[in-house]
């Protein structure tokens, strides 16, 4: 069929019409019968089932007058199914976009190579940096290994594109409270046993998510518990026709909605449509009666395979051109050129809104925005992502109507208990009233049978006569204790409630440990670990169904944003938000699908995981294998498997580390001891230098001492012949001086004397020839000075 014919109405129309009559009467996926386990699971799980059944059971005759209980269902199902549900909400995962397209893995390639070159080169850098001076180290993270750089690269590496894109889809999911949804999700996967999303653009708000009520989805048969092969997908829901107005917009007149509100009149609590309805039109409001009716739609789309043509012509140049063909074109018999013609097929979805039991479809035609492959496209995906865990020929049972029989058979028990309860007797006495007639009082008087009851109930005693009314003795006993109470039946309806309850743990899986019940205390820590494990295990369909559908919501987010970065205005709003480097890197890597970039669910690790991890971490850290940076490092990791590579290469690591500092300390205390030697050498031999520098320094001292003592001695010698020779001369000086005085004392005495003598002589002379006087009358001759500084000698004098 051509992709005009398929275009039309009437073809979407024939085609939704089928599509809602398999759903509503097909036996395989028949509808009602689903709706009505749906609705019975969903009433268990809220503690609010129908009690009628347990009255029937208590009571055949159907009268329950004489029964006072209290028949409020026992919540034990909300219990478990709250316990899985938050268990599974609280699982911590990461989603990742890895680039697997060519051009990413080709710049992911030149990006480790480059590392490694720079792995290589790094040693002889730092070597040329100590010998030029200049700083020629590289920047930026540099591998020392290559398993360093493997890890690196499978850890921390990320290009622009990868983290713009997870970014992006987590905006997306926050925006549209994806943890709520997620928590719904779960719940239908427990309670119905499937769980559905639906992506779609808004053209207001952009990407949306939403949860999918199972009761409401509409499928074609499957047997995969992923539904990766059906061919429609919808949803049936009420909407009133106020909202269907805006939906249609001119797509309807209002005759339509007249014959739309006529189908619909007294159904779906609609009330019954007037006669004069035109009467009932507000006039400010602008709103007809029927405007809050609620009508039926469903919202679907569907696969097809659309044939293209293409005609390839050969020019007069030698050139080929290709062109585009009708549906129905066929190849000219007589052409100047070569012709050829090239088919193809394209996969894709038709899309629209029918109003169930009318003939009115709305919005039909090709979907917008269909999620393809820009590097294949001629495939394409629905907009709805289901799961169901365990399903086989599109049935399969929820874990909460595995639950259903044992529940039923507590509530029994439960009730039973009330009756029993209810009618339980006080412990009382029986009391033999012959025994205790006419027993006398001691005072001539008797007491009642009464009087002694109310003597026994006070004191305990008790009077009473062994004579029967013949005078004949009695044997009998004239109280015996009733124990009444509840007796037996207590702990046997205890019994059934217990076994039961023990029935919804084994086939939930959610033992005593998980649940959070006093475990018995001689049970083991190990044991209590080990039955969490098992826990886990048991419910681990029902969370890989949940992550399935997470991590394909977030291919088709991943996709749905490359389409919408190339709308303007939702650019810029999501600019806003993701920043523009974020959306400018996005939209430069626009045409790479969700094949390109892998999405992954890096799965946070459960309790045993964790603390196996952390047991062998501080095993490390406490025989110091490891530093305390690197414990917080692999804390960090989500991924086990890498966690683990990411322990042992540090652990290796560090050992290296800790041989490489042992043997550069062995070294530096060799280096240490040689230069210790080698300063004790030195220090013995400046000290031998010292003594022999001593030895010299004394023995020169010595010898100038000795030449000192000869050099003055000499000079004392010298000085002392000095002073000799000058006390000679002196003395020579002294003698000669001395004998000079002497001589010229002697001169002069002998010149006085012979002046005297003359001198008398002339006077005598004189006298003789009168004239001079006597000599005794004479003067005396002058004395001669004598010289001061020449005296006469002691020994002359």
């Amino acid at each position: 069929m051509s992709p005009k014919e398929k275009a039309k109405k009437e073809y979407g129309l024939a085609y939704f019409k089928k599509m809602y009559s398999d759903w509503k009467d097909n036996s395989e996926i028949n509808i009602d019968s689903k709706k009505a386990r749906y609705a019975k699971a969903r009433s268990y799980a809220q503690g609010s089932q129908n009690v009628s059944k347990y009255k029937d059971l208590l009571d055949v005759q159907g009268d329950t007058s004489y029964l006072n209980l209290d028949w409020t269902p026992v919540n034990i199902i909300p219990k478990f199914l709250d316990l899985i549900v938050n268990d599974l909400s609280n699982q911590e995962y990461e989603v990742l976009a890895n680039a697997t397209d060519p051009i990413s893995e080709t710049k992911r390639e030149q990006d480790k190579n480059r590392m490694f070159a720079q792995m290589l080169v790094k040693p002889g850098l730092e070597e040329l940096s100590k010998v030029t001076g200049y700083d020629l180290r590289q920047k930026g993270y540099i591998p020392r290994t290559q398993e360093e750089l493997d890890i690196h690269m499978a850890l921390s590496y990320k290009q622009a594109t990868e983290v713009a894109m997870e970014k992006g889809i987590k905006f997306i999911m926050d925006l549209n409270n994806f943890d709520g949804i997620k928590k719904a999700v779960i719940r239908d996967l427990i309670v119905c046993g499937v769980g559905a999303c639906k992506t779609y653009v808004d053209p207001n708000s952009g990407v949306k998510v939403k949860r999918v009520d199972p009761a409401n989805l509409i499928t074609s048969y499957t047997n995969n518990e992923d539904y990766s092969d059906i061919q429609h997908a919808g949803e049936v829901y009420t909407i009133t026709i106020g909202e269907l107005k805006r939906i249609a917009g001119d797509q309807l007149s209002e005759e339509d909605y007249v014959k739309i509100a006529g189908e619909y009149s007294g159904k779906n609590s609609n009330d019954t449509i007037s006669p004069n309805y035109e009467s009932y039109i507000n006039q400010y409001q602008h709103e007809h009666e029927y405007d809050k009716f609620r009508v039926t739609v469903m919202d679907a789309e569907f696969f097809s395979v659309n044939d293209l043509k293409y005609e390839k012509k050969k020019n007069a140049y030698g050139g080929y051109t290709v062109r585009k063909k009708e549906y129905n074109y066929k190849k000219p018999k007589t052409s100047k050129f070569e012709r050829e013609m090239i088919k193809t097929s394209l996969k894709v979805v038709y899309s629209g809104m029918y109003i169930v039991g009318t003939d009115f479809v709305l919005n039909y035609g090709l979907a917008k925005n269909m999620m393809r492959k820009k590097s294949n496209l001629t495939e394409t995906k629905l907009s709805y992502v289901v799961y169901a865990p365990g399903t086989h020929k599109m049935i399969n049972k929820s874990m909460v109507e595995r639950m259903i029989p044992f529940a039923d058979q507590i509530q029994l028990a439960h009730l039973k208990l009330q009756q029993i309860i209810a009618k339980a007797r006080p412990k009382g006495a029986a009391f033999e009233l012959g025994a205790l007639e006419n027993v006398s009082k001691g005072d001539g008087g008797t007491f009642t049978p009464m009087e002694l009851q109310e003597i026994y109930d006070q004191t305990g005693n008790i009077y009473y006569r062994t004579l029967n009314d013949e005078g004949q003795p009695t044997s009998a006993i004239p109280v015996q204790e009733l124990e009444n109470g509840i007796g037996g039946d207590m702990n046997k309806l205890i019994a059934i409630y217990q076994h039961n309850l023990q029935m919804i743990r084994d086939v939930t899986g959610v033992n005593e440990a998980k649940e959070g019940a006093k475990p018995p205390s001689e049970a083991l820590v190990g044991v209590q670990k080990l039955q969490i494990l098992a826990s886990n295990n048991a419910t681990r369909n029902i969370n890989d169904g949940y992550l399935s559908l997470t991590k394909r919501v977030a291919e088709c987010i991943c996709m749905r944003l490359q389409d919408i970065i190339k709308n303007k205005a939702k650019f810029k709003s999501y600019s806003n938000a993701l920043g523009k480097g974020t959306m400018s890197m996005m939209k430069m890597n626009g045409d790479i699908s969700h094949h390109e970039f892998g999405i992954l669910l890096e799965v946070a690790p459960d309790e045993d995981q964790k603390l196996q991890l952390e047991q062998n971490l501080q095993m490390s850290l406490a025989q110091k294998e490891m530093r305390l940076e690197d414990v917080i490092t692999i804390r960090s990791i989500k991924n086990m498997k890498l966690a683990n590579q990411v322990l042992m290469f540090r652990r290796r690591k560090y050992q290296e580390e800790e041989e490489r500092k042992a043997k550069e300390a062995q070294m530096q205390n060799a280096k240490i001891q040689q230069q210790a030697a080698q300063q004790q050498a030195q220090i013995k031999q400046q000290e031998m230098q010292m003594l022999a520098q001593m030895q010299a320094q004394e023995a020169q001292m010595k010898s100038q001492s000795k030449i000192q003592e000869m050099q003055a001695e000499y000079q004392l010698k010298d000085q002392l012949d000095s002073k000799q020779h000058q006390r000679r001369m002196k003395e020579i000086a002294l003698n000669n001086s001395g004998k000079e005085k002497v001589a010229n004392v002697s001169g002069e005495v002998k010149l006085k004397s012979q002046d005297k003598s003359a001198y008398n002589q002339s006077r005598i002379v004189e006298q003789k020839r009168d004239r001079a006087l006597p000599l005794s009358q004479l003067e005396e001759m002058p004395q001669v000075e004598e010289n001061p500084e020449n005296p006469i000698p002691n020994i002359l004098k």
